[in-house]
């Protein structure tokens, strides 16, 4: 797994910003996880399925981040808050964060990725309430 620096590092870096409107994001990026998920096992290819899977993934990471008024696009940055807000606090199982980066790096069967996208879209929709 990559290393992060610390979430404090991020408070202060330009990377993260507080914003409480992000909140008003949170059912558009689980409609978009759901989207990419039902989408990802028609896609052609076997690579454009796994992306279209870990784009499932990416979306319900972007609503957990949005569900605590968080707002960032940088990797190292996410996989930080969601290891220090989330996985540290017993909130969201690291399986799921490995799952996220194993498809980020294109890794794993198809099949492997979209149970993987189910998967955590669930954990998320019962960790943000929908």
């Amino acid at each position: 797994m990559m290393r992060a620096p610390d979430l404090q590092y991020w408070v202060e870096s330009p990377h993260l910003s507080l914003d409480p409107d992000v909140l008003k994001l949170l059912p558009k990026d689980l409609e978009k996880a759901d989207r990419f998920h039902k989408e990802a096992p028609g896609k052609k290819d076997a690579l454009e399925q796994i992306n279209t899977a870990y784009m499932s993934m990416y979306c319900s990471v972007q609503a957990l981040l949005h569900s605590i008024q968080y707002k960032t696009t940088h990797m190292r940055c996410i996989v930080t808050i969601l290891e220090e807000s989330f996985i540290k606090k017993g909130i969201l199982d690291k399986i799921h964060l490995e799952h996220f980066l194993r498809g980020q790096r294109m890794e794993g069967a198809p099949e492997e990725n979209f149970q993987a996208a189910e998967a955590f879209l669930a954990a998320v929709k019962g960790i943000v309430g929908k």
